[in-house]
């Protein structure tokens, strides 16, 4: 390719993206429609902008490396932006989104496909210019001097938009779009997106601790107040062979199983007596869906259980004495015979997508699996999940209205005939809830750790996590 050719593909580029792009956004949307960019937004212009900008350079100097390096590195940063804007929209309903939608898809959307095209056309400027970078330069024409040009008019309309709409530092820019304005009255001018890093992750408000259910704590603040108590009596120690700490259990009483999890992702089926361990398998964290930090278990059969993680991951095995764990090597990392896998998926929540959760119950009457929320400061709700344990979707979703000062962590769910028994570990109480109320609370001694309930016979038990040390205590209902 001659320079003459490069130069004009390479101005027409140039005139392309800042006239298109940035000043339909700028001029059209902005000054035309009112449309005033998010912090995001301005990211992802101020990334086209610096695209546009090396366009130049290379249409007035050549076709040398640094600006090859610099258009892709560039493009990176904006596809990357695009991206980081996008991840939180794309998968709303149906039309839902922020700003105006072109062609039916929102800007922060385009963004994207916008710079992989600038990333494709940088490769095919490389790939067309054979063994060599030319760096000759050429005659301006009026080509050239409209493109600069366009591009002075539109970094002449942004600069306006930006100092007017989103202020001189340390201002920043609005965290949803804000309708346009010149009057001093209604122009907002915000600082409250400066980014912070908090705990050391890069997740910012979405940085959610993982629950440790070995550490933890007792809050007062959790009770609801009640002078009913009950006390957890004729412990029994589970085997040593169980490895972690047991954070759920459940009982079938048709075939007579516990089923015990631990954090460490064993999965065990033991005879009535909690003294036999028939079968034991651990669950492949890093097989297919991530699964680990077992939270819950839950019989949904006979010889059936769905295992949850504190992350609402979920497997879905069985007790079958036929069943060869060879059979399950991507399943199984460690293990016996005596368990099959049926299933693996993710619950996916709305109220409760933020919050990890303590247990997992299912609910015969309503063939549903039941999951409650563990609250934390940023996303302090207490949250019931019902989904469906016939095509594992969402079914409801409510908040349970409770009378504390604080809400509890509820590491243990039962369903029960007209709603659910909950097991608050930082409250040290059983829970009642009736249509998605806190109706009554006793409270409960004798345990250490509780973990997880079961009901056996009448009475509930509750399993006291503590590795090496594992126990069922059983409490009258």
């Amino acid at each position: 390719m001659n320079e003459t050719v490069l130069n004009r593909i390479v101005s027409l580029a140039a005139l392309a993206l800042i006239a298109f792009p940035v000043g339909i956004a700028c001029i059209i949307l902005g000054f035309g429609m009112g449309d005033t960019p998010c912090v995001l937004c301005w990211q992802e212009r101020t990334a086209m902008v610096l695209v546009s900008l090396i366009s130049l350079f290379i249409m007035r100097y050549g076709l040398k490396p640094k600006y090859i390096g610099a258009l892709i590195l560039t493009a990176m940063y904006g596809l990357y932006a695009g991206f980081r804007h996008s991840a939180p929209h794309m998968l709303r309903d149906i039309g839902q989104g922020f700003g105006p939608a072109i062609f039916g898809v929102h800007t922060y959307v385009w963004v994207m496909v916008i710079f992989i095209i600038v990333l494709l056309f940088a490769g095919a400027m490389l790939m067309l210019q054979g063994d060599k970078l030319r760096d000759k330069t050429v005659a301006w024409g009026p080509l050239n001097k409209a493109t600069i040009n366009t591009f002075l008019v539109i970094i002449g309309f942004n600069i306006v938009q930006a100092f007017t709409q989103t202020g001189p530092f340390p201002f920043i820019g609005q965290s949803d779009p804000v309708r346009m304005s010149f009057n001093p009255e209604t122009i907002i001018w915000s600082t409250s997106k400066w980014p912070a890093f908090d705990k050391g992750s890069v997740r910012g408000a979405y940085s959610i601790a993982k629950p440790d259910f070995a550490e933890m704590t007792a809050d007062s603040n959790t009770k609801v107040a009640t002078d009913a108590t009950v006390a957890a009596t004729d412990s029994i120690k589970l085997p040593a062979q169980i490895e972690g700490v047991a954070t759920g259990i459940s009982y079938n009483p048709n075939s007579q199983l516990f089923a015990v999890v631990t954090s460490d992702n064993w999965v065990y089926f033991l005879d009535k007596s909690l003294q036999n361990v028939l079968a034991q398998v651990r669950i492949d964290a890093a097989f297919s869906v991530e699964i680990s930090n077992l939270a819950g278990v839950a019989f949904d059969g006979d010889n059936s259980v769905i295992l949850s993680a504190d992350h609402k991951s979920f497997a879905r095995v069985a007790y079958d004495p036929q069943a060869k764990v060879a059979d399950y090597y991507a399943n199984f990392i460690d293990g016996t015979d005596g368990v099959k896998e049926f299933k693996r998926g993710r619950f996916e929540t709305v109220r409760a997508k933020y919050n990890y959760v303590g247990d997992i119950a299912y609910d015969a009457a309503t063939n549903e699996y039941l999951m409650v929320t563990l609250p934390v400061d940023v996303r302090n709700n207490l949250v019931v999940s019902r989904l469906s344990a016939k095509d594992f979707k969402l079914n409801s979703e409510a908040v349970i209205a409770i009378d504390s000062a604080k809400l509890p962590q509820v590491t243990g769910v039962v369903a029960t005939d007209n709603g659910m028994l909950l097991l608050s570990h930082s409250g040290e109480q059983l829970l009642t809830v009736t249509n998605n109320q806190v109706v009554n609370a006793v409270n409960l001694t004798g345990t250490t750790n509780p973990q997880a309930m079961t009901v056996v016979d009448g009475k509930l038990a509750v399993i006291n996590g503590e590795a090496g040390n594992n126990s069922v205590a059983f409490a009258a209902l």
